[in-house]
């Protein structure tokens, strides 16, 4: 029975196909456009969208009707690109309609219609915002693609999945990660001249964006930097305690005298401080890790505006959960 449909369904297109429309190509181009655009939609029922998506995008460049702009604007949505989607179903309501099978092509255009108003909610967006820096000098580019900052900051639909945002300024690049999933709606903020070189005074900041709540990236990624980090955070307890034990010695020692040993102590010394600068880089990098580890874990269940902190003396996290 499902067969039987399907062979009705595609005689139709075949025949719909072959409906005259404005500046028509001649009839050996259309016969081969009815081909391609048939086996289009025979690999869309087959659920081989990628040659569906393919095959229609080739046949319809060819017989610009309603019909096959609906199958491909169908088709399109399948293999995740639904701002094509929706550009193609507008398109079809704004096509002439041929007079053959006048009744069926406008039904196609009615369709293309319903479909445009139930595919637009669902297609992400991302709205672009700047910190540390006016957004109109900065050139932005959203998936490489150039974007004019007035238009970044009302918001760009994109497809559903991950998109690079970047921003530069002054020779400065900033570059935010999101992942969008259906209807979401994200502000991806380029910050400027946040995080400090070393040498400069005051904790280090590591700025992170969140992508889409739930992300098993950010969590993955998160679960590897708080591994990471404790390891550090390990290394540079073990090693502070070692440290400790060289300290006590050498204050016991009767060859040292006010932090100053002779020429003979020199490998005890030497020793000493290397312990200590290794503790000293174990918790500082320990203490990164980690505290980026539980920002990412934070933000892929849906947090926001928040940034890690360490500094010699402490690490932490700051902004809104």
């Amino acid at each position: 029975m499902k067969a039987r449909r399907r062979a009705v369904q595609i005689a139709g297109i075949l025949f719909l196909f072959g409906a005259s429309a404005l500046a028509q190509p001649d009839e050996a181009t259309r016969t081969a456009a009815r081909a391609l655009g048939t086996s289009g939609v025979e690999a869309y029922q087959a659920n081989d969208f990628e040659t569906a998506t393919d095959r229609l995008e080739k046949a319809y460049e060819i017989l610009r009707v309603p019909t096959l702009g609906l199958w491909s604007g169908r088709a399109l949505i399948r293999v995740g690109k639904w701002v094509e989607a929706a550009e193609r179903f507008a398109e079809v309501t704004s096509l002439q309609v041929p007079q053959g099978e006048y009744d069926v092509q406008k039904q196609a255009q009615v369709d293309a219609g319903k479909e445009f108003q139930t595919l637009k909610p669902k297609i992400p967006l991302v709205r672009v915002a700047a910190e540390g820096a006016p957004l109109s000098e900065i050139a932005i580019d959203i998936d490489t693609k150039p974007v004019p900052s007035s238009l970044a900051a009302e918001g760009r639909l994109v497809n559903p999945g991950q998109h690079v945002i970047e921003g530069l300024r002054a020779g400065e690049r900033v570059r935010v990660e999101l992942m969008l999933s259906e209807g979401q709606r994200e502000t991806a903020l380029l910050r400027f001249g946040v995080t400090k070189s070393a040498g400069e005074s005051g904790p280090k900041v590591v700025t992170l964006d969140k992508g889409s709540p739930g992300s098993p990236t950010g969590r993955a990624v998160g679960y590897v930097s708080l591994g990471v980090g404790a390891v550090g955070l390990t290394l540079g307890t073990v090693t502070g305690i070692i440290a400790l034990g060289k300290k006590s010695q050498i204050d016991r020692n009767d060859q040292c005298r006010d932090e100053v040993c002779a020429p003979s102590q020199g490998s005890k010394v030497d020793s000493y401080n290397s312990m200590r600068m290794a503790s000293s880089v174990g918790f500082i990098a320990g203490g990164v890790l980690a505290a980026t580890g539980v920002v990412l874990l934070i933000t892929s269940a849906g947090s926001s505006k928040t940034e890690a902190y360490v500094s010699p003396t402490s690490a932490g996290l700051r902004g809104s959960f």
